[in-house]
């Protein structure tokens, strides 16, 4: 009797779990079909987020599927190493300048953040440095957390600076530089009906080894990070040629603006009024400095200011790497230049713990 109990039990919370999950993909997929029907910019992955961000702010029951996170990445990942090819190296000297300019544009975003949150948002020094490091969400919360900081105010500001820049991005490029973002989410140069079992075959070892080399060697978002750089290498070597298909891209954007939108569950008024308006003041001061420092970059380098833009635009690494994949931009271009930004942060990061931990004894 015990038994059928437990089991009756167990199969309600199942049923419970799987009509919140089944909750969320309805809310995602309704906000991305909507952004379709009023042809806004990037659709399919602003839509899902729009609407699931609005649900967790009004405490909507929905349970967003977390634990499909590191192969959504993963996807995103080898369709990003897709786009890398030989013509990127034979950029020399203009590529080496326009990453070293993510140095001197770290060490102003950064420095000008800390003093922000310290001075105006009145956040200790702690939790003043990881909120305006831009970049590795969780790492810098996890650190944060480790040393002491406010690890829920770093999630806030870190989450209201990717969230506006995402959205800010593609309605500038649409509106100011004629970019049609919105058309462009229906273009692709490769469809399912163009994959062969052998290509299927490739692109999934790709994605699985590339997650497990990411993280046996530690890297920093390993579930994207690993599939980009083993998908780059061979796509560069010739050694394949399989694209990632829009039929699996498209889901794979509405998913990952459901897991982004989802992070506002749990918002209070004050956390809104004190922490997240700091953040989004934060952010719109990045708005203003990333297209300068941009528009100087591409003056100095010769590349496009859209396309530099975009490699030195503060958001979330998959965001801003999906936004470039909608265009059709060179996505090999804007995705080294956030890696490259990615391992700077980290080791500032990094330095920085080091040198608190000395003063602290």
């Amino acid at each position: 009797m015990r038994t059928d109990i437990v089991n009756g039990m167990i199969d309600s919370k199942r049923g419970h779990l799987i009509a919140r999950l089944a909750s969320s993909l309805l809310i995602g997929c309704a906000g991305a079909g909507l952004f379709v029907a009023l042809r806004l910019p990037l659709p399919w992955f602003l839509g899902a987020l729009t609407a699931t961000l609005a649900a967790a702010v009004a405490n909507v029951p929905f349970q967003a599927p977390v634990r499909i996170g590191v192969v959504l990445r993963a996807v995103l990942g080898v369709a990003i190493g897709a786009a890398f090819t030989p013509e990127l190296l034979s950029r020399g000297v203009p590529m080496l300048l326009s990453l070293f300019g993510l140095i001197p544009y770290l060490v102003v975003l950064i420095g000008g953040g800390y003093w922000f949150f310290t001075r105006r948002a009145l956040l200790d020094p702690m939790t003043a440095f990881f909120a305006a490091v831009p970049g590795g969400l969780s790492d810098m919360v996890l650190i944060a957390e480790e040393m002491g900081g406010d690890a829920r105010a770093v999630t806030l500001i870190q989450l209201s600076r990717n969230v506006l820049v995402v959205f800010a991005l593609p309605l500038y490029l649409q509106y100011h530089d004629g970019f049609e973002v919105a058309r462009q989410a229906f273009a692709a140069k490769s469809h399912l009906s163009d994959l062969t079992p052998e290509s299927a075959a490739e692109l999934l070892s790709l994605g699985f080894a590339g997650v497990l080399l990411g993280r046996k060697l530690g890297i920093v978002g390993a579930a994207i990070v690993g599939p980009m750089i083993l998908s780059g290498v061979l796509h560069v070597s010739g050694a394949t040629t399989a694209a990632m298909p829009f039929e699996i891209m498209t889901p794979t954007q509405v998913l990952l603006g459901i897991l982004l939108g989802a992070q506002f569950r749990g918002l209070t008024w004050l956390e809104f009024r004190t922490t997240l308006t700091s953040g989004l003041v934060f952010a719109c001061a990045l708005l203003i400095l990333t297209p300068l420092m941009s528009a100087l970059v591409a003056r100095v380098t010769g590349f496009s200011p859209t396309l530099t833009l975009m490699a030195y635009a503060p958001g979330g690494q998959a965001e801003i790497n999906i936004l470039a994949f909608s265009l059709h931009v060179d996505v090999a271009f804007v995705a080294l230049h956030h890696l490259a930004r990615l391992a700077l942060v980290m080791l500032t990061a990094q330095a920085m713990v080091r040198w608190w931990k000395v003063q602290r004894r």
